[in-house]
């Protein structure tokens, strides 16, 4: 029998706050954003979602690419 999805997902966000674990549901979920669009979808405050988004690429559960609409900011992406 086979690992499921969720299993997959709590081990790969295990030891990560509570913030982070929820962007990174956000991100599996909704697909690509920027740092405001994180914000604006999750209420939580700017410097919340940087903390979350380094742990994240730290991890290597999340990518940060450069935004292709303006280049100053940057896209995130979970790894499935």
């Amino acid at each position: 029998m086979g690992i499921s999805t969720s299993e997959t997902q709590a081990r790969t966000t295990e030891g990560l706050t509570p913030s982070a674990k929820f962007v990174h549901y956000v991100l599996v979920n909704d697909g690509d954003h920027t740092q405001s669009e994180l914000a604006e979808a999750t209420g939580l405050s700017p410097r919340t979602i940087r903390d979350a988004v380094g742990a994240l690429v730290e991890r290597d559960i999340a990518t940060e690419e450069v935004c292709l609409r303006d280049a100053r900011r940057r896209v995130y992406s979970a790894d499935v």
